[in-house]
């Protein structure tokens, strides 16, 4: 009976597969996925009940980088953090110098396209959103900086 060799790995959060904070090209490689298919159940958990967003953040908060393994949790926990920080002012800085009404544009594409995803999986009645669509279009086009 030959031995086989035990190769121990380590879950860590990707610098090289990475479109947020690595969460999903890590588990990827952990657990030997496609990293896309895992941002697709990622995206689903989201639209589905909107645990997506909460189980990532939380990931992203807890597993170290591949950069930080090896140090102690407090360590990993406060280093996430300020990239998760980092990240969100850096998104922050180019969101502002980047054309609002584009950016406007594009998230009110984004919201419909999911109402009507909703609508049309049966989940949500697209119709009972027209009318706060329009309010909250209508409340943009007021306020917006001229």
């Amino acid at each position: 009976m030959a031995a086989r060799k035990t190769e121990t790995r380590k879950l860590y959060r990707s610098e090289t597969d990475k479109i947020l904070g690595g969460v999903a090209g890590g588990l990827g490689e952990y657990f030997e996925v496609d990293s896309t298919l895992l941002r697709i159940i990622f995206v689903l958990l989201t639209v589905f009940g909107g645990s997506g967003i909460l189980i990532y953040l939380a990931l992203w908060i807890l597993i170290p980088s591949e950069g930080h393994l090896g140090k102690t949790s407090d360590y990993t926990i406060k280093a996430n953090a300020k990239e998760m920080s980092d990240k969100a002012k850096t998104f922050a800085k180019e969101f502002k110098g980047a054309n609002r009404e584009t950016n406007w544009l594009g998230i009110i594409i984004v919201v419909v396209g999911i109402l009507f995803l909703t609508d049309n999986l049966g989940f949500l009645r697209f119709g009972l959103f027209w009318p706060l669509i329009l309010i909250v279009f209508g409340i943009f086009l007021l306020t917006r900086e001229k």
